[in-house]
């Protein structure tokens, strides 16, 4: 167990994963395509790259689904944060594919998302909550819906295994080289990878440098004890859609499936050793979950007195203009980095992965928007 496993809190999934089988010396040392990062977004690159008859083999600090993948509320939404862009204005459906497929047991569900402001509007569109003093109503359902996250990224890793990838679990990089030739330096190890893919999200900017900086931060949610139908359909969670807000103050949430509810808000902003040493049981980051957990309560009677089974945290990362990074690297085109999505994520990264994958197999060109050269951004 990672020490920021625990001091960030647990989520309340399990995340069983072990990947101990050490790939051939061969393709450990020269590997067709080194991925940093075994969340959905390497994982993913990790099964289209063996699909396709490459070798690639993951390193990952820690354990799949140690970070933010395994750490996300598991809201699916569809495109970006700043909307639909090329190439990936239909991550929804894809990641339907992709779990039926693999028969990934992950409990996706389909259903849409809720947009919610505070602010009042017909009978039929109010939430019976009261947040901070203001209404709040539904405006609009998008596409999307949920998923157990974590059990999503560890199937995605095992179906990359079973398609030829290699995840080497608690192989932390300590060092990217790109001259004079690709080199990864693992503990006493050096790969030397025909070519690299950064899937490191929040840690980005410390695992590579001269990528486009992000701001990297630790985000936060709390579950409820588990509730009965009748609450849930008391504070207008019975149809079990999930939701975010549209304008301030920012929360989002969700059921699952044993009567919990989830509730997601706040941030911890930090460069990357601050955040692997934050802890959510004290500081700051104790302080926003506290905040949380107060405003829960503070929605609806029927929450007032309610308990919560786990409180968490886990890190997140935006991009100054709010456009994903999904490009090669400026220096050495071998290298491709994909991060930033900002809390679009789940749907996002698996394509992200995909096309990462297409752009290695088939030469294909990445979305002009990703470019690490932000100038050339359309």
């Amino acid at each position: 167990m990672s020490a920021a496993r625990i001091q960030w809190g647990e989520p309340p999934w399990p995340r069983e994963s072990q990947f101990s089988a050490a790939p051939p010396s061969s393709t450990s040392a020269r590997p067709d395509v080194a991925i940093i990062g075994a969340g959905l977004t390497g994982t993913s690159t990790a099964l289209y790259l063996a699909r396709a008859g490459i070798r690639a083999v993951v390193y990952e600090a820690g354990l799949v689904a140690d970070g933010a993948s395994g750490r996300t509320g598991g809201l699916v939404l569809e495109g970006t944060a700043v909307g639909l862009l090329s190439d990936v204005d239909d991550c929804v459906a894809g990641l339907w594919r992709l779990v039926a497929e693999e028969r990934i047991d992950c409990d996706l569900t389909l259903d849409g998302c809720w947009e919610i402001e505070h602010h009042d509007a017909p009978a039929d569109k109010m939430l019976p909550w009261t947040d901070g003093g203001r209404p709040v109503c539904i405006t609009k359902v998008v596409s999307g819906g949920v998923v157990q996250p974590a059990a999503l990224n560890v199937g995605i890793a095992r179906a990359a295994v079973r398609a030829g990838s290699f995840i080497r679990e608690n192989s932390r990089v300590a060092r990217i080289r790109l001259k004079p030739e690709l080199t990864l330096e693992i503990g006493s190890d050096r790969i030397k990878p025909g070519r690299i893919v950064v899937a490191s999200n929040a840690w980005i900017n410390a695992t590579l440098p001269d990528t486009p900086p992000l701001s990297s931060s630790l985000t936060f949610a709390c579950a409820t004890e588990t509730l009965e139908a009748a609450t849930l359909a008391a504070i207008g969670l019975g149809g079990n859609i999930p939701f975010y807000t549209s304008d301030m103050p920012y929360l989002w949430g969700r059921t699952i499936s044993d009567g919990r509810v989830i509730f997601g808000s706040g941030l911890v902003f930090g460069n990357p050793s601050a955040l692997e040493a934050a802890d959510v049981r004290r500081g700051e980051s104790s302080a926003v979950l506290e905040r949380l957990r107060h405003r829960v309560r503070g929605l609806h009677p029927r929450l007032v007195d309610v308990q919560f089974s786990s409180s968490w945290g886990g890190p997140i990362a935006f991009a100054e203009d709010g456009v994903p990074l999904l490009g090669v690297h400026p220096k050495d085109p071998r290298v491709m980095v994909s991060g930033g999505y900002a809390g679009h994520g789940v749907a996002l990264s698996v394509r992200a992965g995909e096309l990462m994958a297409l752009a290695i197999a088939q030469n294909r060109a990445l979305p002009s928007w990703g470019s690490l050269t932000r100038s050339e951004n359309t």
